[in-house]
C-alpha cells in the first residue's frame, strides 16, 4: 500500500513539474527573436522592431483586456508587405494581437532602397567632446530586427543618443540615420493606430491561459 501511494505521488509531481515546463516554453514564444523566427519560417520579408526601457517602472492599470497575471514589459511590432497588401501585428510578453492593414507604409518597398543604410548605419554616442561621453541610468531603446529576404540582420539604440541637439557632437548624424527616418515613420504609424485602439490584444493567446 505504502509503496502505492509512493508511486501516485511521483506521477502527480512528474504532472506538475511536466505543466511548469510546457507554461515555461510557452511563454518564450513571445520574446523578440522567436517571433521573428516564426516570420522566417513563412518566407516573409519583414521589419521587426521592439520598444523596451531600462531602469524604470512601466505601470498599467489591468483591465478585462489584458492577460490575467500578466504585466507588459515590452512591445514588439513587426511589419510586412504579401501580395502588395501590407499589414502590421503587435506582441508583448503576454500574448499577441490582431494583424491591422495599414495603407501608408510598404515594407518591401523601403527595404529595396534603403536595406544597406539600414545594415550598416550606426547610431553613436551621446558625446560632448572628443573624451566626454553621456549616458543615462532610465533610458528606452529601439531593437530592430529585419529580413529583406537575402539578409537577416538587427540595429539597436538607444534613445538618449538621440537628444542633445546643443550639446551633443553625434545629434545631427544620428538623427540623418536611415534607421532613425524609418523609426520615427514607424512611430507615426504605430502612434496613430493605437490611439484608434486598433490593435486589439488575442486574449485566447495569451501564454497563462493557453495551458488548463
Amino acid at each position: 500500500m505504502k509503496t502505492a501511494i509512493q508511486f501516485i505521488l511521483i506521477l502527480i509531481l512528474s504532472s506538475c513539474a511536466s505543466k511548469k515546463s510546457i507554461e515555461r516554453k510557452v511563454i518564450t514564444e513571445y520574446n523578440f527573436q522567436n517571433i521573428t523566427e516564426s516570420f522566417d519560417a513563412k518566407k516573409i520579408n519583414y521589419i521587426g522592431l521592439k520598444k523596451y526601457c531600462v531602469g524604470g517602472i512601466r505601470i498599467e492599470m489591468p483591465n478585462e483586456k489584458d492577460c490575467k497575471n500578466c504585466y507588459s514589459e515590452y512591445d514588439i511590432y513587426i511589419f510586412w508587405t504579401i501580395k502588395g497588401k501590407s499589414y502590421v501585428q503587435k506582441f508583448d510578453n503576454c500574448s499577441e494581437f490582431n494583424i491591422v492593414e495599414i495603407l501608408d507604409f510598404k515594407a518591401n518597398e523601403f527595404l529595396k532602397k534603403n536595406t544597406l543604410e539600414l545594415q550598416t548605419g550606426k547610431v553613436g554616442n551621446y558625446k560632448i567632446d572628443q573624451e566626454t561621453f553621456s549616458s543615462v541610468s532610465h533610458s528606452c531603446f529601439r531593437n530592430y530586427i529585419i529580413n529583406d529576404g537575402k539578409t537577416k540582420y538587427q540595429n539597436e539604440f538607444d534613445i538618449y543618443n538621440l537628444t542633445g541637439e546643443n550639446e551633443n557632437l553625434n545629434f545631427k548624424s544620428n538623427n540623418e540615420l536611415k534607421i532613425i527616418q524609418l523609426d520615427n515613420k514607424l512611430n507615426k504609424i504605430i502612434k496613430r493606430l493605437e490611439n484608434e485602439n486598433q490593435f486589439e490584444r488575442n486574449k485566447k493567446t495569451c501564454y497563462n491561459t493557453r495551458i488548463k
